[in-house]
């Protein structure tokens, strides 16, 4: 059993909008070339954005505050406007969960799975809450829906990223949620998005939830959200290979079917797929190396030569070698940013990668992890401390990362991060477009 907060930590750094921050959780600087792959292949998609009636919301909350007096338009506004309309998510959530508590179903009801700020929205509706006035989220800015489907938003034509403006489009969007019989009157929705506490009978509240939750966009809104998904040329081309493959997974096996399909198509999306594929491989057998050290006794200092791995290093050298390889053939053809991200990962792992022995593998990639760490910085703007830090031929671990046994041999089909492969699946569902092959 681990203890809390360690590895996986890849993973879950992949779950934050904002993990290409120099403080983002990444022991050995993958963050930068997964980022660049997954912002390629799927750019307006992210680990955390599932459900494409968000984009109905934050539409409708931004049309509701443009028919206000003294809107904040133009310029760098954005960022005002995304505040404006938190009150309108928590209501709309809030309707959405009043809706499904209503039913059989409760807290499992599909309308409102991955909802951001679920567990908040289940207790406020437990609370008989009637008004936005609820907290849903810490952070609901950040990491609320109208945060993190912005990205979305942006790349789908919907929105301005800058000025928070509705394109046309999203006007449309807005209009199209906004217009269903069950909306309450927009009079009485407005003063919402001034800061007013308006509050609802119950029956109000879960009558609009039920037009409201995340599985119920109309048809004209399903061919709306439909464009919007579709609207970056990557996306288009993912879902064709995605569907004539039936590949819905962030794995080995989807990324070589993946490619296979779009090499037939001459897509350049296949050196991208068959360089993650190596670049995944070689970092998966470098963490797998990390975890057994920090599984070593952390109460003491730990001699590189007493430590006994479960692998041999030279696994490690063919991986470089298959990873510098499909660089070397598919450079030209790769998206620059992913090009030289991975080259940079693949140069700066090379000495451990290519060690003579356990220990000097181990000695390597504690001094990477430590020039990774000190890359980063802390809360207070100081540089982070290493997980592990070597002590002239000993390796001491920081007791908090510290491993309470040995991890198992990851399985080679497996990835250290996720690519947005099953989250774009679930926004085309949504859209109504997603008609795999078989």
């Amino acid at each position: 059993m681990k203890r809390a907060s360690v590895l996986p930590m890849p993973f879950l750094s992949a779950w934050d909008p904002r993990a290409t921050a120099s403080g983002s959780i990444d022991p050995l600087g993958a963050l930068r070339p997964y980022t660049a792959i997954a912002s390629t292949l799927l750019p307006g998609v992210t680990t955390i954005t599932s459900r494409a009636r968000y984009l109905s919301w934050v539409c409708a909350g931004l049309r509701l505050l443009d028919e206000l007096p003294n809107t904040p338009s133009g310029g760098r506004a954005g960022r005002t406007r995304r505040r404006r309309i938190l009150a309108w998510e928590r209501l709309v959530a809030l309707a959405t969960g009043t809706h499904a508590m209503a039913k059989t179903t409760g807290p499992d009801d599909p309308s409102w799975q991955q909802l951001r700020g679920v567990s908040y929205v289940r207790r406020a509706v437990a609370e008989n809450v009637r008004s936005p006035d609820f907290t849903m989220l810490r952070n609901q800015a950040g990491v609320g829906g109208v945060g993190t489907y912005w990205v979305t938003l942006v790349a789908g034509g919907l929105v301005e990223d800058d000025s928070g403006a509705l394109t046309p489009r999203g006007e449309d969007l807005a209009d199209a949620f906004l217009g269903h019989r069950m909306t309450p009157d927009r009079a009485k929705l407005r003063p919402i998005i001034n800061g007013e506490n308006i509050v609802f009978t119950k029956s109000e509240l879960a009558n609009w939830g039920s037009a409201a939750h995340l599985g119920a966009a109309s048809k004209r809104e399903r061919r709306l959200l439909a464009d919007a998904l579709l609207e970056p040329d990557a996306h288009r081309r993912m879902k064709s290979a995605m569907q004539a493959t039936d590949a819905t997974a962030s794995d080995r096996g989807t990324f070589r079917l993946l490619s296979r399909h779009l090499r037939a198509q001459r897509d350049p999306l296949a050196a991208v797929l068959t360089v993650a594929s190596s670049f995944e491989n070689l970092h998966r057998e470098l963490l797998y190396w990390f975890n057994q050290v920090l599984a070593s006794d952390c109460r003491r200092p730990v001699p590189l030569n007493s430590l006994r791995l479960r692998c041999g290093n030279g696994s490690l050298a063919r991986l470089s070698d298959t990873l510098e390889g499909a660089l070397e053939r598919h450079g030209t053809g790769l998206d620059r940013s992913v090009a030289e991200a991975v080259r940079d990962f693949s140069l700066a792992v090379e000495p451990a990668a290519r060690a003579r022995n356990d220990s000097e593998t181990v000695r390597e990639l504690i001094r990477h992890h430590e020039r990774v760490q000190g890359g980063k910085l802390d809360a207070s703007r100081q540089p982070k401390h290493p997980w592990l830090e070597l002590r002239g031929n000993s390796a001491v671990i920081t007791p908090r990362y510290a491993l309470d046994e040995r991890p198992g041999k990851p399985g080679n089909a497996e990835f250290t991060h996720p690519y947005r492969i099953e989250q774009f699946t679930q926004m085309l569902r949504d859209a109504g477009v997603w008609e795999p092959a078989s």
